[in-house]
């Protein structure tokens, strides 16, 4: 777990790379996740390792973007097709569910894809935080709608209210 500006972020990794980064303490997420005290691998404390030196350099406005290592293979179906769409959404751009659901090939799929980023188990990393919705506002997210506002401040967006100013 670490303190950031947003509250507490914890997480864990194992040995193919992030598995899990919520909004809370770790003893929370545990629980949440039926965890047992294990032993951490050393290619996951590697993971790690690199995960909190990037958040701090993310959260300093230092660090634009993610190298940390992904386990793919926890997340599913629809869900890793829209995340994985989502985590090449450059710094400071932000698009609306339905174009990520057009890029998806899903005309018409805008609530289906806020439904895959409303259980996002790695937001910030894949950022959720910049899809918005087509009338550009902030809509729901899983850290709550002023963590997503403070996000995308931190990336250079204006936000009046809940939704994203047009430059």
């Amino acid at each position: 777990m670490t303190e950031t500006p947003i509250g507490p972020i914890s997480f864990f990794a194992g040995d193919a790379g992030l598995e899990r980064l919520a909004f809370s303490s770790l003893t929370a997420l545990k629980a949440d996740e039926g965890i047992e005290e294990a032993q951490p691998s050393l290619p996951g404390m590697t993971v790690v390792s690199t995960l909190l030196s990037e958040l701090n350099a993310y959260f300093f406005g230092l660090q634009r973007s993610f190298s940390v290592a992904i386990n793919w293979d926890v997340i599913r179906g629809f869900q890793a097709r829209v995340l994985r769409k989502v985590a090449d959404i450059p710094y400071g751009v932000v698009v609306t569910y339905g174009e990520m659901a057009k890029e998806l090939g899903s005309e018409g799929g805008a609530r289906a894809v806020g439904r895959a980023l409303a259980t996002n188990p790695i937001p910030i990393v894949t950022p959720c935080h910049r899809v918005i919705g087509a009338d550009r506002s902030l809509h729901g997210y899983l850290g709550g709608s002023q963590t997503k506002a403070f996000l995308l401040r931190l990336e250079g967006h204006r936000i009046d209210g809940e939704r994203v100013r047009l430059p």
